[in-house]
């Protein structure tokens, strides 16, 4: 399953994908433009046909008001999405990972790497703040998945 995940904020998207093979890696930043979900959902779609993405993993961090405020905001941009892709023909699963921490945990792999933070919020590609903090959590959501046991196979009822 190809699982694109969505680092949501009020000006970029972060965004992650892992194509089958459980590894998630950094896509992109999308830059929002204020007042456009249109733009943002449709430039979503196009990426999500591109890749032939079949869920979604959108980051939620709660405990505090403003937190709580944000995931609100993203899920409704999420079911947004889900409509419009469903408009278009597009099925997608969704789900939500816990995303706190994320974005401290990929500041600290791109300072590793000799990425300074300003350059990372400034770069719109994988080496993106946003998309490494969506790759961490897509990472966390696939490594709980493989850990969990597999259903039982159904009994043979002849």
């Amino acid at each position: 399953m190809t699982f694109l995940a969505i680092d949501y904020g009020a000006r970029r998207l972060g965004l992650a994908l892992s194509e089958g093979a459980g590894l998630a890696w950094p896509l992109q930043t999308h830059a929002r433009r204020p007042n456009d979900v249109r733009g943002d959902i449709a430039a979503l779609l196009g990426l999500i046909r591109a890749r032939g993405v079949e869920a979604i993993v959108l980051g939620i961090a709660g405990g505090s008001a403003q937190s709580d405020e944000i995931a609100s905001q993203a899920r409704r941009f999420v079911a947004r999405l889900d409509e419009a892709a469903h408009a278009a023909g597009l099925e997608l699963a969704l789900f939500e990972a816990d995303e706190r921490f994320s974005t401290s945990l990929a500041q600290t792999q791109l300072r590793g790497a000799g990425i300074s933070t300003r350059q990372s919020r400034d770069s719109g590609g994988a080496d993106s703040i946003d998309a490494r903090a969506a790759a961490v959590f897509l990472q966390t959501f696939l490594d709980a998945r493989s850990d969990s046991p597999a259903p039982a196979p159904l009994d043979n009822p002849s």
